[in-house]
């Protein structure tokens, strides 16, 4: 956990007394926010302070977007999350099938040398999530079966960025959240943050309901009582009428309270990939500019003292949580919302 100190801008949960988790701010307790947009566009959303990528390391331009990503991260005072995904090199013969063992072998080390070195900046922070998702099985190339394979793969990856120059890149062990991630753990020296995802879509649901953000995310809460790192949304999305996901939304922002382990989110503002069909039919995730400013409008986040007794003391945190630790959403929250309103 020492190397999150370094990390900007938020709080770093540094130590446990007898099992019970303490929040202390080192520089501000911002909560990160941000949104993966496909194709890319020149601004980001408003008060947005993640620039997030997806990356394919066998793609001949992976450097340079790495590197615009790293750039525009600077220029906005924002922190970047480069979702590195280590997909076959489409030259070499069962290459998805080698994929782990081409890895442990050094095969792929001319893949990640030049990325690395764009990477590791000793005046920049960057979050690295490597081969998000591995639990849904066959999925990807190293959404392997056996976890044990993934873990080779991950550590691999991970032994040859332990360098003094790459200090500053933070690791993110990202799976989707929706089964036992469990055989897949890379191991507490290897990771940094949780990175989960979080989808919600009214064809998931028999009665053409929306499953809320705490619904959803109650169910991965698990991973930080297990392994004690702070957790990220690392991929977010809602889809339904415009009604459905404003209010879906709201709720997530008024639910963050609750969570003082979660330390940000990412929304997925893309439609989902073609590539990647999903059995209930296509889904767009994109949400129209007067929804998504409530993905990055600021939160009034709870006191210290509030997320010290939400953590420690969960039982007593409902009976002063209306009179000391309301949550919020802002003017900027209030306006989006008024924006998206009903009939919208």
């Amino acid at each position: 956990m020492h190397k999150l100190r370094q990390l900007w801008p938020f709080g770093l949960l540094v130590g446990f007394v007898a099992g019970l988790p303490f929040w202390t701010p080192l520089r501000s307790t911002a909560f990160l926010a941000g949104a993966y947009r496909y194709p890319s566009v020149a601004e980001p959303l408003p008060h947005s302070n993640v620039e997030a990528t997806f990356v394919s390391w066998v793609d001949p331009t992976a450097s340079q977007q790495i590197a615009a990503a790293l750039a525009a991260a600077q220029r906005r005072r924002s922190l970047a999350l480069i979702t590195l995904e280590p997909f076959a090199d489409p030259a070499r013969v069962n290459g998805t099938v080698t994929l782990v063992n081409d890895v442990v072998l050094g095969h792929y080390d001319r893949y990640l040398k030049p990325l690395f070195a764009v990477m590791c900046r000793p005046q920049q922070p960057v979050l690295l999530r490597f081969a998000h998702e591995m639990d849904h099985t066959g999925q990807y190339p190293w959404s392997v079966r056996q976890g044990a394979d993934y873990v080779r793969l991950y550590r691999a990856v991970w032994q040859r960025a332990r360098q003094p120059r790459c200090r500053r890149l933070h690791w993110v062990w990202s799976p989707a959240g929706n089964g036992d991630a469990r055989p897949f753990w890379p191991g507490d020296d290897a990771v940094d943050l949780i990175g989960v995802s979080v989808y919600s879509s009214p064809r998931w649901n028999r009665r053409g309901e929306l499953s809320s953000f705490a619904e959803i995310y109650d169910r991965r809460r698990w991973l930080h009582a297990q392994y004690r790192k702070p957790l990220l949304i690392a991929e977010m999305g809602v889809s339904g009428t415009l009604e459905q996901r404003r209010r879906w939304l709201l709720d997530a922002r008024d639910a963050l309270a609750r969570y003082p382990e979660l330390i940000g989110w990412v929304y997925f503002n893309a439609p989902q990939p073609r590539w990647m069909p999903l059995e209930t039919g296509h889904e767009d995730w994109t949400l129209p500019s007067a929804l998504s400013a409530l993905v990055t409008a600021p939160l009034n986040r709870p006191s210290e003292f509030c997320r010290l007794l939400d953590v420690s003391v969960p039982m007593l945190s409902p009976m002063l949580s209306a009179k000391l630790c309301a949550s919020g959403s802002g003017d900027a929250a209030s306006d989006a919302a008024a924006a998206g309103g009903p009939g919208v």
